[in-house]
């Protein structure tokens, strides 16, 4: 079965599972900083046995967006929901549901930035995303660059009201 015919998402496979399981249970426990780690761990192992493209490192690499998120890391949740969004795009068809997804977990991370250097550096790269995920001219983008704009701006005061953590960041799944 070719990968981009794969139901989306995947069933865990069960050698996955009992690691898979340590991560939502540390998660559970308040720890998401071990979550991050384990789901790290896993994502690291994934994309070195199977390849970065494959759909368990590219699940992975959500799992370690949202755990980030949970963590407090939007800057590390906004680069690995861009990555997989990349990602699957490269094996999925245009306009799938789980490219959408992961594209608007990354903006929805990244609204949550507001370390300026993270902003800008994270928020550079989910902009060259979005025309590729939602088309050019999509209000998506035109909201990332203004935000980008008033960040990197002169105006101090416009910046750090840009950089106040806002959004939806509730709405991140993985």
């Amino acid at each position: 079965m070719p990968s981009a015919t794969l139901p989306v998402p995947a069933p865990v496979p069960e050698f996955l599972a009992p690691r898979v399981n340590s991560v939502r249970d540390a998660a559970r426990a308040g720890q998401p900083a071990s979550a991050l780690s384990r789901a790290r761990l896993i994502s690291t192992e994934l994309a070195d046995s199977y390849g970065p493209l494959h759909p368990y490192a590219l699940h992975a690499l959500e799992l370690v967006a949202y755990c980030a998120q949970l963590a407090g890391h939007p800057a590390t949740a906004t680069e690995a929901a861009v990555q997989a969004a990349a990602g699957w795009q490269r094996i999925l068809p245009a306009g799938h549901r789980q490219i959408l997804r992961q594209a608007r977990n990354a903006a929805a991370s990244w609204l949550t930035v507001s370390d300026a250097t993270e902003a800008v550096r994270t928020g550079t790269a989910l902009l060259a995303l979005m025309p590729s995920v939602f088309g050019p001219g999509h209000p998506s983008g035109a909201f990332v660059e203004r935000r980008l704009t008033a960040i990197t701006g002169p105006d101090r005061h416009v910046a750090a009201k840009a950089l106040r953590a806002t959004g939806p960041a509730l709405l991140v799944h993985p």
